[in-house]
């Protein structure tokens, strides 16, 4: 069963209902006490609140991201925005991701060892996310860097200004994702990097 590094199964194409009453806790938590929460602490856990946000309720974050990057004009210029705009109006809500410490220290590995090194990329996900424990039905990662704030992150990578196939963004709103782990620090190149591992369920290893 091999690690899916691109997601390739969005909310939009599942057919998921949403549950309001199972959404509407971490939907209140992401959009008003998230942002509230300033410390690098606890900058994972507002990351993770703003990628349930996105996925519980995308026509709200549609509106959001709309709003916040009105004067974006990256490598495909404005249209980018408009076209993740449209996307997420037109994407049914997905369960929210349930936090896992597996995936979580994982990510933190990779935060550590990059940060310093001013390293880019996934280097080998698949052996490094065995080490923490083991997977199923899917798995991927995404990683942002130079952006400091969760908001920010979570649209960037939805945004995905000059990726091609939006991996990024399809990662987000993969149905086969349940769970998920973040991490955030500082980068010698990018100045701050943030490393979101998923899956579909995660079992950690508990001892050697």
């Amino acid at each position: 069963m091999p690690i899916q590094k691109r997601a390739s199964f969005p909310c939009k194409a599942s057919g998921l209902l949403f549950d309001f009453k199972v959404n509407l806790l971490p939907l209140l938590f992401a959009l008003f006490i998230a942002p509230r929460l300033a410390t690098a602490d606890n900058l994972p856990a507002q990351v993770l609140a703003e990628v349930n946000l996105a996925r519980s309720a995308p026509g709200t974050y549609a509106a959001l991201l709309s709003e916040r990057l009105a004067g974006f004009n990256g490598k495909e210029g404005h249209r980018v925005v408009e076209e993740a705009v449209r996307f997420l109006q037109e994407t049914k809500p997905c369960p929210v991701l349930v936090p896992s410490s597996g995936l979580r220290e994982c990510a933190a590995s990779h935060v550590a060892s990059q940060g310093m090194s001013g390293g880019f990329g996934h280097g080998n996900f698949a052996s490094r996310v065995r080490h923490f424990g083991q997977w199923r039905e899917a798995a991927g990662e995404n990683i942002q860097y130079g952006v400091k704030d969760a908001r920010g992150i979570v649209m960037a990578l939805i945004v995905d200004d000059g990726i091609k196939d939006r991996a990024h963004r399809l990662a987000i709103f993969n149905s086969r994702y349940g769970v998920a782990g973040v991490a955030c620090g500082p980068h010698t190149r990018y100045g701050a990097m943030c490393v979101i591992d998923f899956a579909g369920s995660f079992m950690e290893r508990t001892g050697d």
